[in-house]
């Protein structure tokens, strides 16, 4: 599985943030300081925009609204041995933007020139045309996307993804964390779905057109509550079936979790893994 490989990526990932806090001494210490601001931006954009944001270590939020504009709140936080130190992290973190009427691009540096015991978090707030594109990518943090009709690909490794009012979902991905998913319908592409430590909930409406391929090591898989189920293969570890009559692909994997795929309410919750 691809995500297999992302889950040993993501130690490397997380190796340099210990190496940032200056070692094993100061791990144990911590920051002992701290210096908060937040950036904020709005960008004029037409209503088949892209907006792409990359960050490293802090939650996403995307939410939409009427204006034709993409409005940014990053709540920027510094931490370090002193005050003086967060203060001086916190002056020199500039966030990378690159920006047009089609595509607005923001992104959290990787390396800020750290010192020993520094630590930076970047947390986003955003509100949108509901009719963009949005790519949403971060290491450590939850990624979270309400009602946006565009083409959507959302990816963490260290954090879950909560999503409602999707219907051109393309991806959802990542390693440590759950995902929660309110699909108003699948783009004709189909929709991938992994996570390696976590559980999948996707709810459809009813009547939805889809072909379902599920997968999961360690934990229960529920398909109900649709019209019609044809072709259906249950195994203990995978499921396959069509939707009222097939349509685009919702491929769901997981290796520690549960996957629940259904019409009902959004209350339905995955089996987690051990449970059976």
């Amino acid at each position: 599985m691809r995500l297999a490989i992302r889950a040993a990526q993501a130690g490397a990932l997380l190796l340099p943030l210990g190496l940032l806090s200056g070692g094993c001494e100061l791990m144990m210490a911590g920051p002992r300081a701290q210096a908060s601001d937040q950036w904020e931006k709005t960008y004029a954009v037409g209503p088949s925009a892209t907006l792409e944001i990359e960050n490293t270590n802090g939650a996403i939020d995307v939410r939409t609204h009427a204006a034709p504009t993409i409005i940014v709140k990053a709540q920027r936080t510094a931490k370090a041995m002193s005050e003086q130190g967060a203060r001086e992290l916190l002056a020199r973190t500039n966030l990378e933007q690159r920006a047009s009427a089609e595509f607005v691009r923001l992104a959290t540096p990787h390396n800020q020139g750290f010192s020993r015991g520094q630590q930076l978090e970047v947390r986003y707030e955003v509100l949108v045309p509901a009719t963009i594109a949005v790519n949403l990518t971060t290491v450590n943090g939850k990624v979270e996307l309400d009602g946006v009709t565009g083409a959507v690909a959302l990816e963490t490794v260290n954090g879950g993804i909560e999503a409602q009012g999707l219907t051109g979902l393309r991806k959802a991905e990542t390693v440590n964390g759950s995902i929660r998913l309110g699909l108003g319908s699948l783009p004709s592409e189909g929709a991938q779905i992994e996570t390696v430590n976590g559980s999948v909930a996707v709810n459809m409406p009813s009547a939805a057109p889809a072909n379902v391929s599920v997968r999961t090591v360690n934990g229960g898989i529920t398909v109900d509550g649709f019209v019609n189920v044809t072709g259906a293969e249950r195994k203990r570890r995978h499921y396959e079936g069509k939707l009222n009559g097939g349509g685009p692909t919702l491929r769901v994997e997981t290796v520690n979790g549960g996957v629940s795929v259904n019409a009902k309410a959004a209350t339905a919750v995955a089996t987690d893994a051990g449970s059976q």
